[in-house]
């Protein structure tokens, strides 16, 4: 059996209390921090919840400098405007920053803790399994819903 994906989540507060559930719920582990983690080859993917300089550009350019499979991280346009001002002059080159998710999550028009905390996981398993980064429904999208798979063999996992 695989290790399931460990999800670094650095931050406290409401979005990340409704993470670590969701993560569970998944199967997947997680770690969260309030402070610079370090940042082992074990993490698959990295979630900056904080909004705090001394903790968030160092994470980030961390997981970026790691090859972390996904990296985002929460704030607004303004946060993530000066983010990126940190991160440039400590070091991170801009082609590393387009690995970069931030604004975090999918575009869903979440609001709530608990409905940030979905698009953040959506993007995390879009990411993971190489889908197209556009939002749509599946009902909007040709071919099969389970394209790894061979037809007829996919199972509901409701039974």
């Amino acid at each position: 059996m695989a290790t399931p994906p460990l999800v670094l989540i650095v931050g406290a507060g409401p979005v990340t209390e409704a993470l670590v559930p969701m993560l569970d719920a998944l199967g997947w582990q997680s770690r969260v921090s309030e402070t610079t983690p370090t940042i082992d080859a074990d993490v698959d993917a990295v979630v900056v919840t904080s909004h705090h300089d001394d903790v968030d550009g160092p994470t980030i350019s961390a997981a970026l400098a790691a090859g972390t499979a996904y990296v985002g991280a929460m704030g607004s346009r303004r946060t993530q405007a000066r983010r990126r001002e940190w991160l440039l002059a400590n070091g991170v080159t801009e082609q590393a920053l387009e690995a970069l998710r931030a604004p975090i999550g999918l575009d869903i028009a979440a609001d709530e803790p608990g409905e940030i905390a979905v698009s953040i996981l959506a993007e995390v398993v879009a990411v993971r399994r190489g889908a197209d980064a556009a939002v749509r429904s599946v009902s909007e999208r040709d071919g099969a819903i389970h394209p790894d798979l061979a037809p007829g063999t996919a199972t509901c996992p409701g039974g």
